[in-house]
């Protein structure tokens, strides 16, 4: 039985020497994860547990990957959780991924529970991924933060012990304090799909850069949330890196973004933030889409750590503009002019994924812009 979200593009692969540009990446600054860069959260002492077709070695995710375990059923060791599909590995690398990852310091756990197919003949082997994920601990006695699991079926094709086994099992992580987020599928109509569809859940839709709906998004009631699923840049797993679109992409971007929000929690407080209290920082920051309040495409909406009070700083004839401590570069100088700073506009918001709308009734009026995240 096949459960994977199937990415829906697949674009070529792009050579591991290729250095990855601003505009390459523009979608992950949609995330507002420079807002807690600029703070010294990384993802640090977080721990994310990729449930998946496993995970294999990439320059992306150097030191950041954990001794995992393959309790795909099929597989004669358990001890060999490297990816034979590629989905695993761009799904780390979304999470962790040291220039492709929302929390680059964030670590990951590697649970494969499915095969080089994106299926798993017994459907218990997700359940008993998911309660390793809860279970494990760290020689330093750390558990798992957060559980990213880009993948669903029906409950049909999971059968009705184990979809109630799945469930269970879910709820067993929330009493123990970890996120499961999980994708909400990628059939583009109205439907039930699981882990997605279970209430312990954040469940995840897909935008694209536009933040318009994408037409894959499977979707209902029980979305939660939204990030960009499409033409998402991450690891290969053979090295390099390719594009990818689906709510497979989707989910690990808020997957990393629950990591810096518990990344913060523990920096100031010194303690894991409660499961709770996460779930709802993660819908609390969120930028409403399509109709006023939730709906079943968007959730509550867009889920982003940009804040609402933004530095900008700029020098004369400087391609320089600090932006809440974040160095952007422009393509036009900024410069000053009748007493005013004035900077380009475009490349500042193309670079930072702001969207910018200009009022101008005429030439002879003032022009006033406004920034949108």
């Amino acid at each position: 039985m096949k459960f994977l979200d199937d990415y829906l593009i697949g674009k070529k692969l792009i050579d591991e020497t290729t250095v990855l540009g601003v505009d390459d990446l523009k979608f992950l600054e949609l995330s507002g994860r420079q807002a807690f860069y600029s703070q010294g959260i990384y993802g640090q002492n977080t721990i994310c547990a990729v449930i998946d077709t496993g995970v294999s070695p990439h320059i992306e995710l150097e030191n950041r990957i954990l001794v995992g375990k393959n309790l795909n059923s099929s597989y004669s060791s358990t001890n060999n959780y490297r990816d034979d599909n590629m989905h695993g590995t761009h799904v780390a690398g979304s999470v962790a991924g040291k220039n492709v990852g929302i929390a680059p310091q964030s670590k990951i756990l590697p649970v494969k529970v499915l095969d080089g197919s994106g299926g798993c003949n017994k459907t218990q082997d997700i359940v008993n991924g998911i309660k390793y994920a809860r279970q494990w601990r760290s020689p330093k006695g750390e558990k798992v933060d957060v559980i990213s699991m880009s993948l669903s079926g029906t409950k049909n094709g999971f059968g009705t012990t184990v979809w109630s086994n799945l469930q269970a099992e879910i709820k067993n992580c929330v009493k123990d304090g970890i996120l499961v987020v999980c994708s909400a599928g990628n059939t583009g109509i109205t439907e039930l799909r699981y882990p997605g569809a279970y209430d312990e859940v954040v469940c995840v839709g897909a935008v694209d850069m536009e933040k318009k709906q994408a037409d894959y998004t499977t979707m209902g009631n029980h979305v939660d949330l939204c990030q960009v699923g499409s033409n998402v840049i991450s690891a290969y797993y053979t090295g390099g890196y390719i594009a990818l679109s689906g709510t497979s992409m989707s989910t690990p971007i808020i997957s990393g973004i629950a990591c810096l929000i518990a990344c913060q929690h523990k920096l100031k407080f010194g303690e894991r933030i409660t499961e709770t209290k996460l779930y709802e920082q993660l819908k609390m920051n969120t930028k409403d889409l399509g109709i006023a309040g939730v709906d079943k495409i968007y959730g509550v909406g867009f889920c982003t750590l940009q804040p609402l009070n933004l530095t900008i700083e700029m020098e004369h004839l400087s391609n320089i503009v600090k932006f809440n401590n974040q160095n952007i570069t422009t393509d036009i100088p900024s410069r000053v002019e009748n007493g005013r700073f004035l900077f380009e506009m475009r490349s500042f918001a193309e670079r930072t994924g702001a969207d910018i709308k200009v009022e101008a009734e005429n030439e002879y009026h003032k022009v006033k812009a406004k920034f949108i995240w």
